[in-house]
């Protein structure tokens, strides 16, 4: 079994990518430096609390999602769709949002289609 630093580095880079974020980019909303970023999500480093928690609050999860042994299902789209809105205005985020519920309620209705071979 993987110890909690490797299985927490899994999820942290699990959840960046999802952002479609780099190392950098995680480093820059953590307060981290990249390199360390990368020895956490590779399990090489023991973090403190502090940094499971500043962690946490850049990739907008908990500090207990963080620490489970993978994101839960569907989480990588919950980020990116985050990710979009995140530095938008609250009109901005009304319109998307509108637009998407929209999407979704005429997609309702549409026959499911196979994957192409």
């Amino acid at each position: 079994m993987d110890s909690i630093y490797v299985r927490m580095g899994r999820s942290v880079k699990a959840r960046r990518q999802a952002l479609g974020w780099t190392q950098e980019e995680l480093g820059e909303a953590s307060g981290l430096h990249a390199s360390y970023v990368g020895q956490i999500e590779r399990g090489q480093k023991k973090v403190s609390l502090d940094t499971l928690m500043r962690l946490a609050a850049a990739l907008r999860c908990t500090a207990a999602s963080l620490l489970e042994e993978a994101p839960p299902r569907g989480a990588g789209w919950s980020a990116k769709i985050d990710a979009l809105l995140r530095d938008k205005p609250d009109r901005e985020k009304e319109l998307l949002y509108s637009t998407l519920k929209h999407m979704a309620r005429q997609l309702k209705g549409r026959p499911k289609r196979e994957p192409a071979a």
